[in-house]
């Protein structure tokens, strides 16, 4: 089999053969490497748009003044990879952080409650619903570009908003 697949590779047409097998397996290297940062990229429209979470976070998770209160902020939050989710998921009780999962408290799927159970200090529903793939998006991008950062830099910001905003100008000194 090598002896044929060696005068396959000789000819005119092996040599094409050849050269896309070898470009066919360097993208899927390119592509395996860059899911993480593709999901993170995700997450992160999912929480400028469609989660608004930087109407009360902030566009850098520094947390500010929003319509239920002062967001914390998610740079500085203690909060593990699975309490993030379920923070998302289901909001905060007595609290205005919002719940994304449709069903939350309509069972005891958060916070082993219902919103029977906590009356008047039921979050709000969420502007918007998240998947579950939504969700985990939403995690990795706070795990990679906000958690555990210090001040937000000129690198962040054009991530966040694209080089071709006024946004940034701050950052620019």
């Amino acid at each position: 089999m090598t002896g044929r697949f060696w005068m396959i590779s000789r000819g005119r047409g092996g040599v094409v053969i050849v050269m896309l097998a070898m470009l066919i397996l360097f993208a899927g290297a390119a592509i395996a490497q860059t899911a993480e940062e593709r999901q993170v990229d995700f997450g992160k429209e999912i929480y400028k748009s469609k989660a608004t979470c930087l109407f009360c976070h902030r566009w850098d998770g520094n947390g500010d003044q929003g319509y239920g209160g002062i967001a914390l902020s998610l740079r500085k939050t203690q909060l593990t990879h699975d309490q993030l989710i379920e923070t998302i998921r289901c909001g905060r009780p007595g609290t205005g952080m919002p719940y994304h999962d449709q069903f939350a408290y309509t069972d005891k799927r958060c916070y082993d409650v219902t919103r029977a159970d906590l009356g008047d200090k039921a979050p709000p529903q969420a502007v918007s619903f998240l998947a579950p793939r939504e969700v985990q998006a939403v995690v990795a991008f706070l795990e990679a570009k906000i958690k555990g950062r210090g001040p937000a830099t000129l690198e962040e910001c054009v991530y966040f908003w694209g080089a071709e905003t006024k946004e940034c100008d701050t950052y620019k000194n």
